[in-house]
């Protein structure tokens, strides 16, 4: 990797924000014809803290504006639309004004970011940092490593990158399995 243009070659998700889980999920799967969304509640990566040098042992974590959050609290709601993942996040409590500040309230979802996959997160972030910039918010869920980079004054959301594991790019692939035989 030499650019912030070569984080951009393994897209895999389009991500929305929402102020009702439940009501997102039933849209993408009535109005948008999805098959059904995959719903996890309370999920939370806060009060780890990242690996203090190269090497340690991964625990999950997030850091938020370069701070590492002692609360973050989310709702998701995952389905596959073809082979492009939709994530829809409802933001619950902790650091998570990230998300919080994009949802427009009643509406099912709005778009918040795109993600795509990365073989090393290290290389990536060092691409970031050669580009002079920072991840907004960056975390281990000890299967993802993920950073986002705020994009949207450039281009009107954010730009997720994500190292994923093998059990989570398995799960990631029946979802995907599964809407294809819809």
């Amino acid at each position: 990797m030499r650019s912030l243009s070569d984080l951009f070659r393994n897209f895999v998700q389009l991500g929305y924000v929402t102020d009702d889980i439940d009501a997102a999920a039933l849209y993408l799967e009535s109005a948008m014809g999805t098959g059904k969304c995959v719903k996890s509640y309370t999920a939370s990566l806060g009060g780890g803290r990242p690996p203090a040098h190269a090497g340690a042992g991964r625990s999950a974590f997030v850091v938020v504006d370069g701070v590492p959050a002692d609360e973050w609290c989310i709702d998701v709601a995952l389905v596959n639309a073809g082979p492009t993942n939709l994530e829809v996040i409802r933001p619950v409590r902790g650091a998570v004004g990230l998300y919080r500040d994009a949802v427009r309230p009643g509406q099912p979802a709005t778009l918040h970011h795109v993600g795509f996959t990365v073989d090393d997160f290290d290389e990536a972030t060092a691409v970031v940092e050669a580009s002079g910039r920072s991840w907004k918010q960056f975390g281990d869920s000890g299967e993802i490593r993920f950073g986002y980079l705020d994009m949207r004054a450039e281009l009107g959301h954010f730009v997720e990158v994500m190292e994923l594991g093998q059990p989570t790019a398995r799960w990631l692939a029946q979802i995907d399995e599964s809407a294809r035989k819809l």
